[in-house]
Parts: structure tokens; sequence; C-alpha cells
């Protein structure tokens, strides 16, 4: 009899063993591209996930995905992450926010460091998608610019054409120097590879300084670019100020590692039980220069 009710009582264990998630919560991480920028607020996220008792192994578990630098790549990622009905998905860049409002619909997302879709142009943004984004304040930059160059009247420009986050910041650059007096000159790329000539071809066009905003494909090439400015003495500005450690001379923007926190705050209010729509997107002003 005792060996009847061992044996019944090691099946139920086994059945409720093989039943049992071992994860409360399937979470995705898309990130558009390999970047130190993009990895220090993806370690902001995860830091505030695990701080608020949502340990990778434990209660989550994340499938962490890159779409090196492919629009189409982070399309298909997000489409198996909507085909694995995952629990959230949370995105870094702005490439990969977009595409999340326009494909996931009843997924929670959250993005971060990034432009909001709105700010994207995108019109009908679903109720299940929320996050911190960068309202770009170009009017400080080049305030900053002004500070450091007083005589400033020429500003070279290079942005890549194949991110919206770049051609938004381009826009944005373009009506905020119409609006102090500057005179802009843009040079568009299409890679990283193309930074070093287009650095050439802005030096040569004799600007006071260069400016680089809001650009993933730049950033990663940027290099030469520096190395380019300081061998021509032109002051080099980026609203990115991490970039600064790479030889930039001075940057406005916001630190990303705290931007994935403020986003990973929202994650774990999503995953204790609020409501997406309940959670509008947040601007993050507190800019570092």
């Amino acid at each position: 009899m005792v060996f009847k009710k061992l044996c019944f009582l090691l099946l139920a264990i086994l059945i409720i063993s093989c039943s049992k998630n071992p994860y409360a919560y399937k979470i995705g991480i898309l990130q558009i591209a390999e970047d130190p920028t993009l990895d220090s607020g993806r370690a902001g996220i995860i830091k505030t996930l695990n701080e608020n008792g949502f340990v990778e192994g434990n209660q989550i578990s994340i499938n962490y995905r890159n779409a090196q630098g492919d629009i189409s790549n982070a399309i298909q990622i997000l489409q198996s992450f909507n085909n694995d009905k995952l629990d959230l998905i949370l995105t870094l860049g702005t490439p990969c926010a977009v595409a999340a409002a326009q494909l996931i619909k009843d997924i929670p997302v959250v993005y971060s460091v990034a432009f909001s879709p709105e700010q994207m142009g995108v019109k009908h943004v679903p109720p299940n998608i929320t996050g911190c984004y960068d309202p770009l304040d170009i009017e400080n930059l080049i305030k900053l610019m002004k500070e450091i160059t007083p005589n400033l009247k020429k500003v070279g420009n290079i942005y890549n054409t194949s991110e919206p986050n770049a051609e938004y910041g381009a826009k944005r650059l373009v009506n905020e120097s119409k609006n102090q007096g500057i005179e802009l000159i843009q040079v568009p790329v299409a890679s990283s590879n193309d930074v070093q000539q287009a650095a050439r071809t802005v030096i040569g066009k004799d600007v006071d300084v260069i400016v680089i905003v809001a650009d993933n494909i730049v950033y990663l090439g940027i290099a030469p670019l520096v190395k380019l400015a300081n061998d021509n003495k032109i002051p080099l500005f980026v609203s990115d100020p991490i970039q600064v450690e790479k030889g930039a001379l001075a940057g406005v923007g916001n630190d990303y590692y705290q931007w994935g926190v403020e986003s990973g705050k929202i994650a774990v209010r999503i995953l204790n039980g609020e409501l997406v729509s309940n959670l509008p997107a947040k601007a993050l002003t507190n800019y570092v220069f």
C-alpha cells in the first residue's frame, strides 16, 4: 500500500513538473545593430528587470536577436516573435520601433533608444505599443556649437538615407539651422563605408563645424570622420554624447543606459499586469552634455 501511494505521488510530481512552464514570461529583445550605445540601453533594461524580480532563467526567458543593421532582418525577427506568441517584446533602435508598430498588434511592445513611431510619421500606432523616446533637442545642440564656435556660420552634416531616425534628425537640423540663420551643408551616405569620403566633401565646403544627429550608420564609421575633423581642426559635434569617447568634441543627448532603465521600468509594470494602454510613451528630456 505504501509503495502504491509512493508511486502515485511520484507520478503526480512528474506530471506537474512536465506540464509546468519553467519560465513565467517569454520576452523577445530586438536590437537594430551591433553598437555600444544600443548595448548600453539593453544592459539598462535587463538590470531593471533583474532588480524587480524578473531574472532570466528563473521568472523570464529572453530571446535576444540582432538585425545586423538590416530592416528586412528586423521584420523577419518580429514576425518570428509574433508567431511565438511572446508575452513582451522590447526593441532598441528607431527602425525596430517603427516596424513593431506596423507589425505587432496583440503582444505588448516597449521601445527604447529610439524616436517614437509618431515622430517617424506612423499615423495609427496600436495601443499595445509604448516606450521611451527622444524629443531631439536640436536647439540646445546648436546653442552648444555656438558657445564653442562663436563665429559659427556654416555647418556640415553627414547623414545616412537608410534609417528613418537619421532622416528625421537631418530634417530637424534643416529647420533649426534656418531659424538660427546658419548655412547647412548636408551630404547623404548609404553606408558607414561612405563616411570618410562624405567627410572630405563636407570639409571641402569650408564648414566651421561638423554635426552628426541620431545616426547609427554614421556613428559606426565615426573613426575616420574624427581623424579628418581633427586633421583639419574642425570641431565635431554629436547628438549622442557617448561618441565623445570616440573622439567627437561635444554632444547633447540622452544617457543610453538610463534610457534603458526607464524603458525597463515600463516593461516591469506591464509584466506586473498593467495595461499598455494605460502607460503612455515617455519623452526623455534629462539630457547630458
